[in-house]
């Protein structure tokens, strides 16, 4: 009883913050980039809160606790890709006065490709929401005790409703306020075990590689991995909500050093469940640490702060899909059609939850493809396509072989080489097809 009273507090908080939020959210900017007005802190907060979400926390524990310390990687090569971010592309892409990231592709790089990267986005970010909803469901069911399909109910409508109403303000300050929560958790679980419960002298070893981790998984982690925090549909929408290119360039730069913070301190559960707990009774290392290993309030916290996580992420996600769809895709740039296709989006991603289908898993690995074809491509526009346009054909050309060739590694078995040396291959060939695009004689100069 006293988690389902401390579910709706939760609950009741974000719908206020969210309200609050509603006011001047009129417009198409004010929707989807907050008005570009944002100060550092939310810009900053808002990155980690949508990047260290669920998914990576709970699977950062889960490799750590199988293959040790290189599970570090999973999270730091985002951290490395934001300070690249920071020095390369944050206050460019703010300079820009875009409103999506496909749409910067049209100022850079042509309509066709505002289209297809649109595409791209929408299929890939469809399958993580869906993502979302199963992690938040399992989280409402460890607390409450409601089925999965109860649960993913609950989760979707409430996630659904409290994003449609406020948009990026809204989501920029609740995210504010889950990513302290999310910290202040992960924080003191992390102190009490290893204050408390210390493991053993020498059962924490801190390896690069080990036998299960090798050099080709380091450069998939921070090239492949760390490519899809570099140029990202959601972390552009925070960079160009930011009051201005110098804050965008500072927040890439503090979510970058906040991301290799924790991604020490999410690690390091791993690696005391791995040296202390033991037989973990078949649940995840996470699940196991909060109901096993912590004190009561402690792991009930802790839990709320994987909720904070998952919640944090999964509004993002959302905003992103609905408003590609509306702003780039249909093309009509209505708050009101972003707020449909919020519900719309949100309802696929529901219902997908519910029946856990095998769809989830192949949209899921599409991310693959995304990193491989649109992140160099876009990475070559941004730098040199400010002058002029590059060819818009070349560049269609660059994204779709490199989404090929990263989505037909997605489907290889994770332990075939393949798997990490088809999405490098296909950002090798995407980056050097734009580069070639940049530089023929049929490139669109620039207007305006």
């Amino acid at each position: 009883m006293t988690s389902i009273v401390l579910l709706a507090l939760y609950g009741l908080v974000l719908m206020v913050i969210a309200y609050l939020s509603l006011r001047n959210s009129d417009t198409i900017e004010d929707f989807l980039v907050a008005g570009r007005k944002q100060r550092r802190l939310l810009v900053t907060a808002s990155m980690l809160a949508s990047t260290i979400g669920g998914g990576i926390t709970i699977g950062t524990v889960s490799r750590a606790y199988a293959i040790g310390f290189p599970a570090f990687w999973f999270i730091a090569a985002g951290g490395l890709a934001h300070f690249m971010q920071g020095i390369l592309l944050s206050a460019r892409v703010r300079a820009s006065r875009a409103v999506t990231l496909p749409d910067l592709a049209d100022k850079l790089a042509g309509n066709e490709n505002r289209l297809l990267i649109s595409l791209i986005i929408l299929v890939t970010w469809t399958g993580i929401i869906t993502a979302q909803f199963v992690a938040a469901a399992k989280v409402v069911t460890a607390l409450t005790g409601l089925a999965h399909s109860g649960a993913v109910v609950l989760a979707a409508v409430f996630i659904v409703t409290y994003t449609l109403i406020g948009g990026q303000k809204s989501i920029l300050r609740t995210d504010l306020f889950q990513f302290g929560f999310l910290a202040l958790a992960i924080l003191s679980a992390a102190a009490w075990l290893f204050v408390a419960k210390p493991p053993a002298p020498g059962a924490i070893r801190i390896d690069l590689f080990t036998r299960d981790f090798g050099f080709l998984d380091l450069v998939y982690y921070v090239v492949v991995l760390g490519g899809s925090y570099f140029i990202c549909p959601m972390m552009f929408g925070r960079i160009l909500s930011a009051k201005t290119p110098s804050i965008a360039r500072r927040s890439s730069f503090g979510s970058g050093f906040g991301m290799i913070l924790f991604a020490f301190v999410i690690t390091s559960l791993g690696l005391w469940a791995k040296a202390s707990a033991g037989d973990l009774g078949g649940l995840d290392p996470f699940n196991f640490l909060a109901r096993n290993s912590l004190p009561p309030a402690l792991g009930i916290f802790l839990m709320f702060g994987l909720l904070a996580a998952i919640l944090s992420t999964a509004d993002t996600v959302l905003i992103t899909a609905a408003g590609i769809m509306e702003y780039d895709i249909v093309r009509h740039g209505n708050v009101g059609g972003v707020r449909l296709w919020t519900v719309l989006v949100g309802t696929a991603g529901g219902l997908l939850a519910v029946f856990q289908t095998d769809v989830i898993g192949i949209l899921l690995k599409t991310y693959n493809g995304y990193t491989a074809g649109v992140v160099p491509a876009l990475f070559v526009a941004i730098m040199f396509g400010s002058k002029r346009k590059l060819h818009p054909g070349l560049v269609f050309v660059a994204i779709a072989g490199g989404y090929a060739m990263g989505l037909a590694g997605s489907f290889m078995p994770e332990s075939d080489p393949l798997f990490k040396i088809l999405p490098l291959a296909g950002l090798v060939f995407s980056g050097v097809t734009a580069l070639f695009a940049r530089f023929i004689k049929q490139g669109i100069p620039q207007t305006g």
